[in-house]
């Protein structure tokens, strides 16, 4: 790979794109800064992915395991889901996320500051016009304090600081003017603020906490295994959303055909769709014997607090690997079927 990224420096190194002069080693900076990044490339804007495609290509489909490129088609229905979570699942909490950048703005690496805070005008604009279960209020970043911080990192909400690969790509710069956090009244809809795209809209739902029997939990309730509520949720916002800014700002979701939605980093792309379950994990469930069997069911597994970071109290983060090349609706239900035969599969 480092041969051809040198071919590909070469051929691209005058290069650069017109909205925000993102160049090639731009794009690969967080990598050559951070050798242990595992992806270690973001996109500075939409035309990075067209300019620079000789090098996003391979990764894109290595990392999504396809060998083409379909056209992208989305499914925001949850009727069409076919079955849920089974059993008394041993469920602490579900979420699903997408990343979303606007047209017509640098993304977060190659975003301007005077630019971020107007993205973040039109973007507070949209959500507080937000109504019923959705509405709610935007919190700039450098006004919370650090109590207020913590609580919501604690909680699940918020993002943390201090990541090395964006600032190693650029995306922390001018930190933290222009990021902050909208979420409703109960917390079970959030869209974080120009931190690693523009918005990561976030729905989710708590259920019973680590410290109460894991069996005890209904399904059938609005708990933390009501998938189809929490999809519901994100649908509502993410449609809601969109008819907001192009009433307001004339703009809309960066949208590319094969690509589907365009964001920072390539394994975010197609859906940018994010389907995670916090299960409860037995401890004679070792975290090899867990990784190996998640994989096997087209899973991703990591720690509670997301990449990178532990399990806490057997407590893992499971969610979808694939966002490209197929829609909301199949990925999701990878994820319920993948949690059913885990816990099938341990119970």
């Amino acid at each position: 790979m480092w041969e051809e990224l040198k071919d590909i420096s070469s051929i691209h190194q005058d290069r650069k794109t017109s909205l925000t002069g993102f160049t090639i080693s731009d794009v690969v900076r967080s990598g050559v800064e951070v050798p242990s990044s595992s992806v270690g490339v973001y996109a500075g804007d939409e035309e990075c992915y067209l300019l620079y495609r000789p090098l996003f290509e391979p990764i894109i489909k290595e990392y999504h395991g396809i060998d083409e490129i379909p056209s992208h088609v989305s499914n925001l229905d949850p009727h069409c889901l076919t079955s849920m979570i089974e059993n008394e699942a041993p469920i602490i909490s579900t979420r699903c996320r997408v990343a979303r950048n606007l047209s017509g703005y640098g993304f977060p690496a190659g975003i301007s500051g005077e630019k971020r805070l107007e993205v973040e005008s039109v973007l507070v604009t949209a959500l507080e016009a937000l109504e019923g279960d959705l509405s709610g209020h935007y919190y700039p970043y450098d006004l919370l304090t650090s109590s207020e911080k913590e609580e919501l990192v604690m909680g699940g909400y918020l993002f943390r600081e201090n990541d090395k690969y964006q600032a190693a790509a650029g995306i922390s710069r001018d930190w933290p003017e222009g990021r902050g956090i909208f979420y409703n009244k109960d917390k079970t809809f959030l869209v974080w603020v120009n931190e690693e795209d523009h918005l990561r809209i976030i729905s989710m739902q708590k259920g019973i906490s680590a410290n109460r029997n894991i069996f005890s939990l209904s399904i059938q309730s609005k708990t933390g295994a009501d998938v189809k509520a929490v999809f519901d949720r994100l649908c509502r916002g993410i449609n809601t959303i969109n008819k907001a800014f192009l009433t307001h700002a004339q703009t809309e979701f960066a949208f590319h055909k094969h690509y589907g939605y365009l964001s920072s980093c390539p394994t975010n792309l197609g859906t940018g769709m994010r389907a995670s379950v916090h299960i409860s994990v037995p401890g004679s469930f070792n975290d090899v014997q867990l990784k190996n069997t998640c994989r096997q069911l087209s899973l991703d597994v990591r720690g509670r607090h997301g990449e990178a970071s532990e399990a806490e109290g057997g407590v893992y983060d499971v969610s979808n690997r694939q966002r490209l090349g197929r829609t909301e609706v199949d990925l999701l239900q990878t994820v319920i079927d993948g949690i059913n035969s885990l816990i099938t599969y341990k119970t």
